[in-house]
């Protein structure tokens, strides 16, 4: 199985998420090369700020619809999660109008709005795409991604060309290209949608409801305090330091972009195929197999990554890095790596029924990290935002080793196996 079905499955997810990641790779790339240094700070601030509104609008959908429609294949799964997507996608719409009002923002409202729109396409696509894996049904996506990713090279192109050089005139173009995926597959679901739309507008109030949202909670909670764990540099550098130090730091994350794609991957594979074994046993031992089959393998980008950083670096931006950066870039690579060990146990814990357990997990870790930033305030300098990044990964990496054995060790010793 592991080198069959698991692996074809690995390897659609991989070309689905290469094409969605390679294009946007290549749009950083092209707007950090064409934008003078402090205009990609207000470019990293904004797409920044949708990074962070994609999972609170996507409330925990990712993880969640591969769990469950691996086990129960209804589309109201689907339904549920569009209908709470725009939902918080609302009220982070009239939240944004309250702070853009109280604190009169520089930035132009019309920013945030399309970092929403944004926001929401991502959340639309990846519901859609959750649920069809989930019933594993991964090249989907793959066919999808190909035109979507066609769509931003386009996008990439006309920036490369100077055709486009006002901000909100890039923003839109993402936006556009970012639909494409999301109309594919709608177009793929349409006859089960039709079938089963009626039923679920007839019984709304059967299939929707407080319980809901509240199973859904710890789901989301999660998705959102881990994308803030790996936003939190940007998030602060923002807050205490200058749009150069941001736009600085954030070409170090665009440099190793196609490798951060890696745990994604997996993990979504990882996940739909453990959540259909039912047993504590089989669970363990397919997660013993593919922890020490596949880490060494997925680690080896990170390896040739580490002497070759600084080459990289120079030819993509046309920049030398000082002896400083140069550590920089080796603490987010050292980073990088300890979230793909982070994703076998996020994994893990949530095939074992402890998705809560994570989500309070991460939340502490953003939490304690965030004081961390805070105590150094405006001294906060690239260099020290770098060692806390390191920090608060390999904080939140240790406590989900031990959640992980200690859930092992009660499923075993006192309850039965949980789904």
């Amino acid at each position: 199985m592991l080198r069959s079905d698991f692996a074809r499955k690995l390897l659609n997810n991989s070309l689905a998420h290469g094409l969605n990641f390679g294009s946007r790779w290549l749009l950083n790339l092209v707007v950090a090369r064409q934008l003078l240094a402090n205009d990609f700070g207000v470019f990293s601030y904004v797409y920044m700020l949708a990074n962070l509104f994609f999972p609170t609008i996507a409330f925990g959908v990712s993880f969640y619809l591969i769990h469950y429609s691996a086990k129960q294949q209804q589309i109201s799964l689907l339904f549920n999660s569009l209908v709470l997507s725009f939902i918080v996608f609302l009220v982070l719409c009239l939240g944004v109008v309250g702070i853009d009002y109280w604190i009169n923002d520089t930035v132009p409202y019309y920013l945030y709005l399309l970092s929403l729109l944004i926001g929401l396409v991502w959340a639309v696509s990846q519901a859609i795409f959750c649920y069809l894996k989930g019933r594993q049904q991964f090249f989907v996506e793959v066919k999808s991604q190909f035109v979507g990713a066609l769509s931003l090279l386009v996008v990439v192109a006309l920036l490369f060309a100077g055709v486009m050089t006002q901000l909100d005139a890039m923003l839109e173009a993402v936006l556009m290209a970012s639909m494409v995926p999301v109309l594919m597959g709608l177009n793929v679901l349409w006859p089960e949608i039709k079938t089963g739309i009626g039923a679920y507008l007839r019984n709304f109030s059967s299939y929707f409801g407080w319980q809901d949202i509240r199973h859904r909670l710890h789901f989301a909670l999660h998705d959102v305090f881990a994308i803030i764990m790996t936003n939190i540099p940007f998030i602060f550098l923002a807050l205490f330091s200058t749009l150069l130090a941001l736009g600085q730091f954030r070409k170090l994350f665009i440099l190793f972009m196609p490798i951060t794609l890696l745990p994604v991957i997996f993990s979504q594979v990882f996940l739909s195929r453990l959540s259909r074994l039912t047993e504590l046993a089989d669970k363990l031992k397919f997660f013993r197999k593919v922890f020490v089959f596949t880490l060494p393998v997925l680690s080896l980008p990170y390896l040739l990554m580490w002497p070759l950083g600084d080459w990289l670096y120079h030819i993509s931006f046309n920049e030398a890095l000082d002896p400083a950066h140069l550590l920089m870039l080796h603490l987010v690579l050292a980073t990088l790596w300890i979230t793909l060990l982070k994703t076998y146990f996020e994994v893990l814990l949530t095939s074992l029924g402890a998705n809560h357990y994570k989500a309070m997990l991460v939340t502490l870790a953003v939490v304690l990290t965030a004081l961390g930033y805070c105590w150094f305030n405006y001294s906060l300098t690239v260099e020290i935002t770098a060692w806390l990044f390191l920090t608060g990964n390999l904080l939140i990496t240790s406590m989900l080793v031990v959640t992980c054995l200690w859930q092992i060790k009660r499923q075993k010793t006192v309850l039965p196996p949980q789904l």
